[in-house]
């Protein structure tokens, strides 16, 4: 396969995860693992930059666990 194909198979492998994480809350892919959506609190950070502190807003971020037989080949 070329590298071009390759990039096109992986993300829509990746777009079609994030569509499905809209309605489900995991998914599981037996023999490879499991992406799950998290909600980050908010919080407040200190920015050395600014010199004050700044609030970060709840956020949801992608997660993805490794099933036991990828963790054993990597």
């Amino acid at each position: 396969m070329k590298r071009r194909e390759v990039g096109y198979i992986v993300d829509n492998f990746l777009e079609l995860i994030l569509k499905n994480l809209d309605t489900d809350s995991r998914i599981e892919i037996r023999g490879f693992g499991t992406f799950t959506r998290v909600v980050r609190k908010e919080r407040k950070v200190f920015s050395p930059i600014a010199g004050r502190s700044l609030d970060v807003p709840a956020r949801s971020v992608l997660s993805f666990k490794p099933s036991k037989s990828t963790e054993r080949e990597a």
